[in-house]
């Protein structure tokens, strides 16, 4: 694909994990919060705020570390299909599913699987940076599945467990 940022044009190769810019690969890793992203290139974070509403085609006016710059994107990607990830990095769009906002190591886990939870119970402690951080509930529900332990490495994105919302 063909990616033009004002009056440069670059040739653009995305896959799951990394994208290919005029025959040089980056790594990259996405995190989503609401309608600004946080996109790691070669684990160098760049914030970068969607416009609302999202147009379809044609120019977009995106604000990258507070500047803004018009970027437009024809032409399809033609590089490989993205690799399945591993089942613990499954996707976080997954009903129900807890992600890691952060890595770090898991010190306790306050719930099991079949356990009853509030929207805001805690249902783990994650500590990174020397920090203790309560992972709660989103939502009320049971719990599906537990993919960690005490003591385990998590990273950001890592599915923690997974909760079945109520009423469901």
């Amino acid at each position: 694909m063909k990616i033009k940022i004002g009056d440069q044009e670059f040739d653009a190769q995305p896959t799951a994990e990394t994208v290919t810019v005029d025959g040089e690969s980056f790594n990259i890793r996405i995190v989503r919060h609401e309608k600004t992203l946080t996109v790691y290139v070669n684990e160098k974070p760049f914030a970068v705020q969607l416009p609302d509403p999202l147009p379809e085609d044609g120019v977009i006016d995106l604000l990258v570390d507070a500047k803004t710059y018009a970027v437009e994107a024809s032409g399809a990607a033609t590089a490989a299909a993205p690799r399945p990830k591993a089942a613990r990095k499954s996707s976080a769009a997954a009903t129900g599913a807890v992600v890691s906002q952060m890595t770090g190591r898991i010190v306790r886990i306050d719930v099991k699987t079949g356990d009853e939870v509030s929207e805001g119970d805690v249902l783990l402690v994650i500590e990174a940076m020397k920090m203790e951080n309560e992972i709660t509930a989103p939502v009320s529900g049971t719990i599906k599945e537990i993919d960690v332990s005490a003591g385990a490495r998590v990273s950001e994105g890592d599915t923690l467990l997974v909760i079945e919302p109520a009423g469901d």
